[in-house]
């Protein structure tokens, strides 16, 4: 099979192939043998008819029409693998002759696919990233967070609630001046400012000292867990009877040795460091990749085309959907949970789908302004990496993912990879691993500062795709 490829612009090709004369013999015999098997022609068993009972039944058109439609599918797929274009819709054909046995089959094909674009430029990149090891204030906020698991509660009696105490309550409860399933609660311990209830319903604790009661009354917002009390008049009759204040341990020895058995509180900070630092060691390389995808993104000049979004798109939010429901649950029950709604969460989805896109045409357009190859040897190894069967023979997977249009696929993976590669070893990318805004903050800085800079480290193996 021969075929050729003229780019009518960025996203689209006009694709050539010549189909020889032997493979048009050949599928000819073979949608005889496949008609062969599916009719049924009196005294002959299935399978057995010869071509002219098949002729006369069926039609010897008919037969090479069939033929002519599994050759036109084979040689379309194969074509495409072979010039490694990646269709984005139908290709239009248009009417076509009848193929003939003994004479080559030849059609043209107009597609939509994957742009050519450019980048104005791959030189001067930069990006920032924060630090590969744990600062002091996340030591310190870590330490904290310890500190507040090992708190304990003391009742307070010479003040008032504040916002951070613990209450212990008794309310009755109606919504439009109704009593409700569950309206009524006996010394209850509640947390302040937690979400557990309206702003309102805290507010209205504030200043209260024990013994005290007091009515709250607001209106019930959208995205009530009850969507019958929208709109209505909640009121709450509330009894103050205790105040209780989280006290958190002193951070000495003894909290050392109580959380961890440490002996000081510096071999407690030590520990801590080291394995906060681990976490982020094996993060920072894939941030580091992310930032890097981003900025040459910056750089794509030309106009992604709206299918491949919305194709990305559709498989995110199928996958976002999938996601949730292996953990049991809905996409209704998670956007009640975080007060969002369907639109939101698409539109957010449809930004990062943008967004991934033209990352990974930036890669391609950056394999191509590099001269780089794909080799049958990467081709191999791919297959062997992703075989699910280690034993397999990897030739005989490489031709069953050619027959499935999977190659493509593939192939599209190892370019982006070694694009990516290339840029972390050869593209004199600088890093800065900057402070997180809330340290600078702290430091009293007030732009951004790199806390180091250095040339970007190669990637890990496995960042491919997203």
């Amino acid at each position: 099979m021969k075929t050729t490829v003229e780019r009518l612009d960025p996203a689209k090709v006009r694709l050539t192939v010549n189909v020889p004369a032997v493979e048009v013999d050949e599928a000819i015999a073979a949608a005889y043998k496949r008609i062969a098997k599916k009719v049924k022609i009196p005294g002959f068993r299935a399978g057995k008819a010869p071509k002219p009972m098949i002729d006369t039944h069926i039609g010897r058109e008919a037969v090479i029409a069939d033929a002519q439609d599994e050759l036109l599918n084979e040689s379309y797929g194969a074509a495409l693998d072979a010039e490694g274009l990646r269709p984005l819709g139908q290709p239009e054909i248009g009417e076509l002759d009848l193929m003939e046995a003994g004479k080559d089959f030849d059609f043209v094909a107009e597609v939509e696919v994957r742009p050519e674009l450019t980048l104005s430029s791959t030189d001067g990149l930069s990006v920032n990233v924060s630090p590969a090891v744990a600062t002091d204030r996340e030591i310190d906020a870590q330490i904290d967070a310890t500190r507040d698991r090992f708190a304990t509660l003391e009742p307070v009696e010479d003040r008032g609630v504040q916002a951070d105490d613990f209450v212990l309550i008794s309310f009755v409860g109606t919504v439009g001046g109704d009593a409700y399933d569950g309206n009524v609660v006996d010394r209850y311990l509640y947390e302040m400012n937690r979400g557990m209830m309206p702003e309102e319903f805290d507010q209205g604790l504030v200043g209260l000292s024990a013994g005290d009661e007091t009515t709250v009354t607001f209106d019930i917002p959208e995205g009530s867990s009850n969507p019958d009390f929208v709109g209505k008049v909640a009121e709450f009759e509330i009894t103050v009877h205790e105040i209780k204040a989280k006290v958190l341990p002193e951070i000495d020895a003894d909290f050392a040795s109580n959380v961890g058995g440490f002996d000081s509180v510096e071999d407690m900070r030590t520990s801590v460091r080291e394995q906060m630092d681990r976490t982020k060691a094996l993060g920072h390389s894939r941030e580091v990749e992310q930032a890097v995808r981003a900025a040459l993104a910056t750089r794509l000049e030309g106009d992604v085309p709206e299918v491949m979004v919305e194709s990305a798109k559709g498989q995110m939010l199928r996958d976002f959907v999938n996601g949730l429901e292996s953990r049991g649950t809905s996409i209704q029950d998670y956007l009640q949970a975080t007060g969002g709604t369907m639109e939101l969460l698409e539109s957010g989805i449809g930004e990062q789908a943008a967004q991934s896109v033209r990352e990974e045409l930036a890669l391609e357009s950056l394999f191509r302004h590099l001269g780089s190859e794909i080799t049958d040897d990467d081709l191999d190894a791919e297959i062997r990496m992703l075989a699910s069967d280690a034993s397999a023979d990897p030739s005989e997977l490489r031709k069953k993912w050619e027959e499935s249009g999977v190659i493509s696929v593939l192939k599209e993976q190892i370019t982006h990879r070694k694009a990516i590669e290339w840029l972390m070893t050869d593209g004199n990318v600088v890093i800065n691993e900057v402070l997180p805004e809330s340290e600078q903050a702290a430091a009293g800085t007030e732009t951004k500062k790199p806390a180091k800079s250095k040339k970007a480290a190669k990637p890990a193996k496995d960042t491919t795709e997203e």
